[in-house]
Order: C-alpha cells, then structure tokens, then sequence
C-alpha cells in the first residue's frame, strides 16, 4: 500500500471512530432516561448507567486484551462487535418494556423484602446494558490494536487519535440525542437510529479491513515475555494502580460538577447533557493534544504524572470558577429575551460556564489513559496492555462513580468531595513524578510541582461555598444571591440533590432542591399563610373530604411534610405512607417544627425513602387514596410522574373506591404542556374533576371506578383539621365547592384544545423535552388559570361550580375568585346606592373606580350630549363591571344591578343601549332560553352603535353559546358557531371561554 493510500486509510478508520462514539454516547443518554424509569430517580439512573457503561467496557476491555492477541484481523473482529451493538441496540426497547412489566407484575411482588427488591432492582436494570457496555469495552483495544498492528511506529499518535475521535463523536452524540433524536422520534426511536448507525461503522470497518493486518500475534513462550502479573511487575502495578484511581477522581468531578452547576443552571435534562458534553470534550481535547507528544517524549510516566498534577490543580481551580457561575447565570437571565432563541442562546450560554469549569481538568484526563498505555508498550507488554489499561481505568471510574454518590458527597458534602478527588490526583502525580527523579533538575521540578499543588489546596479549601448563592435559584429569576435578609437554616448535600432550608424576614420559611423551592410555610404565629400552604393543605383535605373511609394512604414526594401531617389530623387513616427519593428532604423539613410534626411523631406515619413505583410493587398493597405531589415537570425525570404509564400503573394498587390525587403547577409551563398531562391522565380513569387552590396550583382527583364523590366538609370539622382549615379561610362547604373548576367533561375538552403537543409518556417524554423552555420564558397556563373568571359564569353553566352565596370569601387573597368576589360584592353594592366600606376592606382604594366610570358615563349618555368616544366608553366600562360582577355573585345578589338595575337614572334610554342591558340582565338571571333568545336576537340584528357592537358582540355570542352548554345542545353550539363566529372577535376570557365549549362540544 502507498503511503498516500496508508494515510487514507488510517483517516478512514479514525473516522468510522467518530461515529462509533456518537453512537455510543447515544446509548448512553438513552439508557439513563430508560433505567431512570425503571429506578424512580434520574440521578439513580445516570449514575448506574455511567458505573455500567464503565464496568461492562471494562470487562469487555479486560477480555480482549487477553483473547484479542489470537485473532488474525482486529478491525474485522472491531466491525463484527459493532454488528452484534446494533443488533442489540433495535431490540432495546422491546425487551426493557417486557423486562419491566415482568418486574412490576411479578419479580418485585413475589419478593417482599425491601432490600431484596432493592437488590433485584438494581441487578435486572444492571443487566439491561451489561451486555452491550461490555461489547463497546471491547471496540476501543481491538481498533486501537488493528491500527497499531498496520501502522507500527507511531502507537502515541494512534492511541491519542483514538481518544480524541472517539471522545469528540461522543461528545456531538450526547448533545444528538437529547436535543435532536428524542424531540424528532422518542427513545425507541433513539436506540434505533444508533443501531443502525453501528451498522454502517460495521459495514464501513469490514469493507477498510479487506486487507489483512501485516502484523499478527504469534504465540510466544511466558519465559519470553516481560511478566504479567502485578505482584511481580512493580511498573506494571504502578500504572494500573495509577490509571484506575485516575480514572475514579475524574468521575467523581463529573458527578460533583454536575450537582454543582444544577444549583446555577437548574436540573433539566437539557443542562445535564450539556455538562455531559463539555466533560467529554475536554478529554477529546486532551487526546488530541498527547497525540503529537506522546510518541516524541523521552519519559512517558513523567508526562502522565505532570498531567495528573495538572487535573488536580484544575480541578481545584473550578471551585474558583463555579463561585462566579451564579453571577453569570444572573446576568444570561436578566439580558435574554424570553423567547425560544433566548433559550437557545442561555443553554449556549451555560454550555460556555460548564466548559470553563469541566474543560481544563477534563483536559488534562483526556491525556492521562494514552501515555499510560505508551508507558506500558514501551515496557514490552504488548498489545494487551492497552486493554489492560482501558479496563483498570473504567473499574476505578466505577468505584469514583458510587463513592461520590453513596459515601463522599452525603459525607464530606460537594465541595470537600472535590477537594478529596483532586488531592489524590495530586498524590498519584507526585508519586509518578517523584519515581522518574533521576537528575537535579527533575528533583527540582518535583519540588516545583509539590508546592504549586499545596498552594492551589489551600486557596480551594479557602473559595467559599456561600450557601446564600447555592440556594438563590438563580436560573429561575436572575437574582445571584438570597435577599439579605434571608437566612439559610439547612444545607444538605444529598445522594440525588442538594436540599436547603431558608428563613425570611416576614417570619416564613421554604425548602428548596438545588436551589429550586418546593414549598413554603409561614412560621410566625399570627401571620398570613404562605401561598403554598393551600395547596398543601387541600391536596389531603379534599380526598379526606371525599372519602368515606381513608384507611390507607400513599402520599408520593415529602416536600415540607404539610400534606402528611394534613392527612394525621383526620382519626381514620391507620397508615399514611409517604415516598420521598432523597433522604436529605425528609431530614430539612424538620426545620417546619410543630407546622408538620405530625408527619414524624405520629405512629401511624411511614417516612419510606424509595421510588414509589417500586415501593408500590414490592408491598403489593392498595390504597384508599394516592396523592402525587412531584416537583415541577421540567426537573429532570420528574416527568415521568406525569406520564401515561405512571397514570396506566396507579390504579391497580387503589381500592375499588380509591382517590388518585395529582398535583399540576399551572407556573413555568404552557396550556399545551399540561394538555399533555390531561392527555396522558384521562384515558387511565373513569372520572376526574379539577380544583383550582391559589393562584396558579391544580389538583386534579380521579376514580379508577365510578365517579369522584362529592366533597362532605363535615368529615372535616373536627380538631385538629377544623382550626388548620379557618386558619387558611376554608370554613365551610361551599369553600370547597368554589375552588371546583372543572369536571371530567371539561377536563377532556382542555386535553382536546390544549394538548397540542400530544401526550406526555415514558418513552417520549414531552415534559421533559419542552417544559424548560417554559420554565426560561416564564409562561403561565393562563387559560386554565382563569377558568374561574372566563368572562362570564361559564363554570355555572355547566353545572361546575356556583358563587359564594351565604359564605364570606376569605381576606387572604390566595384564590384570586375570591378576592374577585369580594370586590364584586363591593361594587353591586356601590350601584345599588348602598355603598358598604367593609367590604373592600384590604383592597385596593380603586376598587369602585370601575362602578364611578360607568355612572359618569352614563350621566353623559342620559344628557344625550354624548360624543362617540364617550360612548365607547361607556360600552367599555358597561361590559367590566358586568364581567367584574356577574361571573361571582349569585341571582339574589344582583338585584338592583343588572336584574331591575337602579343606577341608569334616565327618563328615556337609547333602544340600543337597553338591548345590551337585556343581555346582562338574562345572564345575571342565568335565565338560559332568555338568553339564548336574546343572544339570537343581538346576534340577527346587531345594533347600528359600533361602540356597543366592538364590545356585546362577543357578549351576545357568549350567552348563546353558554345557554346551549348548558341545555346540551352542543350540536347547535357547533352551528352557531359556524353561523356567527365568523364575523366575531372575541378577545381574552371571551376567546378562551369560546374555544374551550367549542372543545367541548367537540367530544
């Protein structure tokens, strides 16, 4: 072969390389979304996939470089390897899905035992991957072996090559998978499309190695060869040793800097694999740059121990850095626009911080496994050093991987982990250093390297890790730091995340994940409850209401512990398990003191740290009521609590007569978004209704059989519950009916108009891939956040809810319907020439401004002096106080406003003028034929006035339309629609009330 010829063909061959690693790291990712599935916890999952993938290669490394001396063609053997990969990778998912139901179904209930279900758990997710991580351990020895067979003489620059193409397609795959292959065609389809693309590297590896290797082993005697085996090899014990304990300090900076940078960029699958890949990048770039030097340096190990060194000081140098990532964080929020090139640009952004903290000690990794192969070669050990080295190098990747996660970060915390990862990088390179001391000079230079290292350890040890910026949650809104007068009282680093707990000035205090809040409760006697407390609090009051006999309850996620300790204030439930997955969130909410005691006093209290599918399986008992309380959707893995498979597994460990209860945060997320919440949730269950608990928190409950019972307050009025209650203004029945927003029908109706991005499921997780989107632009589902106040009372025409009518709406102002009713209250008895102070207590002093409008307007209008601005105007302001009032107030409470009104003080009024007052008239009645006869005859002959017609168009459409929801008459609505529709604007409430009865109707 000419030289031109070799070239192109070791290029080649180095390319095929790149997509052998995209491929891989597509695996990777992959299987981390699949087994964080199956075991409750993306960082569970991610970090079993990162042991696995290094253990399985690991052991396929360790067995080809034993049996790889035998084969005649390496690369031939490498394509066959990459073959059986994608055969593997397309039947993936269908035997995940049948290895998964056989778990749940049978394996984990037969087994009883929670630690015999944690052992078959963490076995059966284990061997899922085992077999193709430990054929990929064996591609990296066999090419790098094949090349150096047919290209002898420069075995640095190959290794190096290979590290580097290897390392940089792995880089590209991993950002691949996330951001191009699941939003394009989901994780089966991911695992497909890495499949086949082992099957081109195959096929192209196969059609490159038609020659065969100039080179082949030939058996030689053992006395012949250098020995082989540790105890007697001092070099040989000295590299291994060096390249595993290596390979464990670089995985546990992966694991600590990604805990780290998801406390300034936030927990999303996107910033995950962002992280993923600037790590691997910067050990591509070390390959590339020990790839011109490792052949022409004269003392390899001396090399490998100044890089060592090198990653310590680096990494110790990070914590420098990541102290200025919050800043940075701050300021991408703050100068983005919230659109989706902003968040394309703040996770470009994020990618440049993770690269400046992760890329120079990754770099200095990236060198380190070649030259220790270089060392070994040199020595005379043949090819199967480099499988040696490979294989010691992912076994100490291993061991760093479940060290960080189970012993050093929930012991010595992240900071001090890095700390302790970086001083043994430090030892390994001083040891190799102080080992190639041969000379003055080199005795020099290793006193140079001993003090260089001391000084970064003490100026690391020195960085603070001020948990004022650690717990700021600065991704969310661009403040670096917690207001001055926030305290941080509690500071964990967890197994899976970092759990703070923080005091504010006005007496409250919340628990946050990596710096996200997860609740708030108020602890100074006397104050206002936090906003939170609500939805806590009515997340176990509601089913408890509506239950007859709560026996059992499961309560997935802890949070503050309010929603346990809500529930054991009820005499009926024997036992309330409740499932958290992070120990360090039980242990912070302590800090609530006697807000949540009886979450950890009562005896009938069961705190399991466990994923809750699991824990469900292995008890194999059923519930009365379950409540799912996740944190927010665009957490990663936290979707998969809002899938169609979670919501298809609920119901078989309910009662006959069970409650499922799911929490839905309407905030940092799109109608779309949650439509695919209702899309996956309805087809799993016979009934479900909707409660709306503050401003922007949705509790949906269903019933596997039958339908959602009605809420009984009495089942409540006993101590302690009735005192909790009236402390968050809920005193009586028609509280709780009134924060009803929806039923089953509506419910569907939203799913059809809404859930534009289909349905949210396990193996095509849409929360997961949209929902940070959200979160970076702010959105709110404000469709479904107003549906109380769509413009008119739709809720009451469709048999939903009714207005407060004997109760007083709470003061508190944590359900905006009733801060709306109050100052509907205010403003009919304003109209009605009864004007009462109390009622707009605690309100803003404009309050009645809207009711002072309308009679000055009016005034003009009875003078017949008025202008047309004047009178749109008047149209204007004759339309809000009627949405301010109608939608709120009961029929009695109407009297002398719209029904009979008193306040048009006029001898004649423009007829015009009185058809609009005829059609607030019949709906403050809800006399529905009235209104639908009115609405008619608006809608046949619309008034001259352009004023009236801008503003009561859209009025009288909707009193059709709501009277017709109301008779049932959808295919009528349907064609009013198509008959008036076409030539109507409906704007805000209006547009969403019209769209939503459309939906309906539409069923």
């Amino acid at each position: 072969m000419s030289p031109e010829n070799k070239n192109r063909h070791r290029h080649g061959l180095l390319a095929i390389f790149v997509l052998s690693g995209f491929a891989g790291l597509i695996y990777q990712s992959i299987w981390s979304h699949y087994l964080g599935l199956f075991l409750g916890h993306a960082a569970y999952a991610q970090a079993l996939v990162l042991a696995i993938f290094m253990g399985g290669m690991a052991a396929g490394a360790a067995w080809i470089a034993h049996a790889g001396q035998r084969w005649r063609n390496l690369i031939r053997g490498y394509a066959l390897i990459e073959a059986v990969i994608g055969v593997l990778g397309l039947l993936f998912h269908t035997i995940f899905t049948g290895v998964a139901a056989f778990s749940y179904d049978t394996l984990i209930p037969a087994l009883g035992s929670p630690l015999a279900v944690d052992i078959a758990r963490w076995t059966v997710a284990a061997l899922l991957i085992l077999p193709q991580t430990i054929l990929l351990g064996m591609t990296f020895p066999l090419m790098s072996g094949g090349l150096i067979r047919r290209f002898p003489g420069s075995d640095g620059s190959l290794l190096g090559g290979l590290y580097f193409t290897n390392s940089i397609g792995a880089a590209i795959g991993a950002l691949a998978a996330v951001f191009i292959l699941l939003p394009w065609v989901g994780l089966p389809g991911a695992m497909v499309a890495a499949g086949i693309l082992n099957f081109v590297v195959a096929a192209l590896a196969w059609w490159l190695a038609r020659e065969p290797e100039p080179v082949r082993p030939t058996p030689v005697a053992a006395r012949a060869e250098p020995e082989q085996r540790l105890l007697r090899n001092p070099l040989l014990r000295l590299v291994l040793f060096g390249t595993a304990l290596s390979g464990a300090a670089s995985f546990v900076y992966e694991i600590v800097w990604i805990r780290m940078l998801s406390m300034a960029v936030g927990s999303t699958m996107h910033a995950f694999e962002l992280m993923l890949a600037s790590f691997i990048a910067g050990i591509a770039l070390g390959g590339l740059w020990v790839r011109k030097r490792a052949d022409s340096t004269d003392a390899p190990l001396r090399l490998v121990g100044w890089m060592q060194v090198g990653m310590g000081v680096a990494a110790l140098a990070s914590l420098a850095v990541y102290a200025n990532a919050f800043s940075w964080v701050g300021w991408l929020i703050g100068a983005l626009a919230k659109t989706d090139g902003g968040y394309a640009l703040f996770n470009l952004g994020t990618a440049s911080i993770a690269i400046a903290i992760m890329l120079p000690a990754a770099f200095f990794a990236g060198t380190t496994l070649p030259l220790f192969t270089i060392t070994l070669l040199r020595a005379n050990q043949g090819e199967r050093a480099i499988g040696r080295v490979y294989a010691w190098n992912t076994v100490g990747a291993i061991i760093g991987v479940f060290a960080a996660i189970h012993l050093l970060i929930p012991g010595l915390g992240l900071k001090l982990t890095l700390c302790a990862a970086a001083l043994l990088d430090i030892a390994i390179g001083l040891i190799l250093l102080r080992r190639e001391v041969n000379s003055p000079r080199t005795m020099k230079a290793f006193g140079v390297g001993v003090a260089t290292a001391a000084i970064a350890m003490i100026v690391a040890v020195r960085i603070p890790f001020d948990p004022m910026l650690l717990s700021s949650g600065v991704f969310r809104h661009g403040k670096a730091s917690l207001d001055q007068d926030s305290r941080v009282i509690f500071m964990r680093d967890g197994k899976t995340a970092s759990v703070s707990v923080v005091t504010s000035s006005d007496g409250s205090a919340l628990i946050a994940t990596n710096g996200k809040p997860d609740a708030a409760i108020m602890l100074r006697d006397g104050s206002k409850p936090t906003l939170d407390e609500p939805t806590m609090t009515l997340a176990a009051a509601l089913p408890l209401a509506m239950h007859k006999d709560p026996e059992n309850i499961g309560v997935i996620g802890f949070g503050s512990g309010l929603t346990t300790h809500t529930l054991l204030g009820d005499k009926r439930p024997k036992r309330v398990d409740t499932v958290e997955i992070e120990a360090a969130m039980v242990v912070g909410a302590q800090a609530f003191g006697d807000h949540v005691e009886r979450a950890y006093k009562d005896p009938r209290s069961n705190i399991v740290i466990d994923d809750a599918k699991s824990y469900f399986a292995g008890q194999g008992e059923k519930y009365d009521i379950i409540i799912s309380e996740p944190s927010n959707p665009w957490i990663s893995g936290v979707g998969a609590l809002f899938s169609k498979e979670f919501y298809n597994y609920i119901p078989r460990y309910l009662n006959s007569d069970g409650l499922f209860v799911q929490w839905v945060q309407l905030y940092e997320i799109d109608e779309s978004l949650v439509g695919s919440i209702l899309n996956s949730l309805t087809p799993a269950f016979n009934d479900y209704e909707a409660w709306l608990l503050n401003y922007s928190d949705l509790l949906i409950i269903a019933s596997p059989k039958g339908k959602v019972p009605e809420p009984n307050f009495n089942r409540l009025i006993h101590e302690p519950l009735k005192s909790e209650l009236g402390r968050l203004g809920l005193t009586s029945q028609e509280h709780l009916n009134f924060r009803k927003v929806a039923d089953a029908r509506t419910l569907r109706g939203l799913a059809r108009l809404y859930g534009t991005k289909a349905v949210n499921s396990d193996f095509y997780p849409v929360l997961s891939m949209y929902a940070p989107a959200s979160r970076f632009k702010r959105v709110q589902a404000m469709d479904i956040m107003n549906l109380p106040d769509a413009g008119a009372p739709m809720l009451e025409a469709l048999s939903v809810r009714s207005p407060l009518n004997q109760a007083d709406p709470s003061k508190l102002n944590h359900f905006v319907p009733e801060t709306s009713t109050r100052i509907a209250r205010a403003l009919a008895a304003r109209l009605r020439g009864a004007p009462n102070p109390d009622l707009g207590s605690g309100l803003s002093g404009f309050v009645l401004t809207p009711a002072t409008m309308l009679e000055d307007n009016w005034a003009a209008l009875c003078d017949k002096s008025s202008s047309p601005e004047q009178r749109q105007a008047l149209a204007a302001s004759l339309r809000q106080v009627a949405d301010l009032t109608i939608t709120f107030l009961p029929t009695s409470m109407l009297e002398g406003v719209w029904i009979r009104p008193q306040w048009p003080r006029c001898a004649t009024l423009p007829k015009e003028f009185s058809s609009a007052l005829k059609l607030l008239e019949t709906l403050a009645e809800r006399d529905y034929p009235a209104m639908e006869k009115f609405g008619r005859i608006w809608l046949e002959s619309p008034p001259q006035e352009p004023a009236l017609r801008t503003e009561f168009d859209q009025v009288a459409l909707s009193n059709l339309m709501l009277s017709l929801a109301h008779q049932q008459r959808w295919k009528e609505l349907i064609d009013s629609e198509q008959r008036y529709g076409t030539r109507i604007n409906s704007i805000d409430q209006y547009r969403a009330q019209r769209m939503l009865l459309l939906a309906i109707a539409n069923e």
